[in-house]
């Protein structure tokens, strides 16, 4: 897949997350941590002999 959204209890903002679902805005958004593909890979930091995310965090 090209796009992942996720959101959680968008309270109030859920009108933003519909705006780029929907396409009337671009979705600029950038995962803030590195995604694991399961628990035992916790703790996961970049460098990591074994480093293998689901999802990379959103750098640059």
């Amino acid at each position: 897949m090209d796009t992942f959204v996720m959101s959680w209890l968008p309270g109030s903002e859920g009108e933003g997350v519909a705006e780029v679902l929907f396409g009337k805005r671009p979705f600029t958004g950038k995962l803030p941590v590195t995604w694991s593909h399961s628990q035992s890979q916790e703790p996961i930091n970049i460098g990591d002999k074994n480093y293998n995310p689901l999802l990379l965090c959103g750098t640059a």
